[in-house]
């Protein structure tokens, strides 16, 4: 197993050492970060996690397209909220 060294801030020095299984936490953040690597990188995982999401929905086409529409709405008021546009 590879071991990998992390520089902690004092600050965080000791509120890490009161949360138990700090380590086994870090391992799966990273496994979770890789995931995220890999399917940003593979449209053809993409499109399989999509389908077998949507496989199982009773959600219809236009359901989708309005909620889809919401989601762009918000996202445009959180970046106007933060001077982004």
């Amino acid at each position: 197993m590879a071991e990998m060294r992390v520089k902690i801030p004092e600050e965080f020095e000791e509120k890490i050492k009161e949360v138990p299984e700090m380590e086994g936490m870090v391992v799966e953040f990273i496994k979770m970060k890789i995931f995220e690597h890999e399917l940003e990188k593979s449209k053809e995982l993409q499109r399989f996690i999509l389908e077998s999401l949507s496989a199982k929905s009773k959600m219809t086409l236009e359901d989708a397209i309005e909620l889809g529409d919401k989601i762009k709405e918000g996202m445009l008021e959180e970046l106007k909220e933060k001077g982004l546009i």
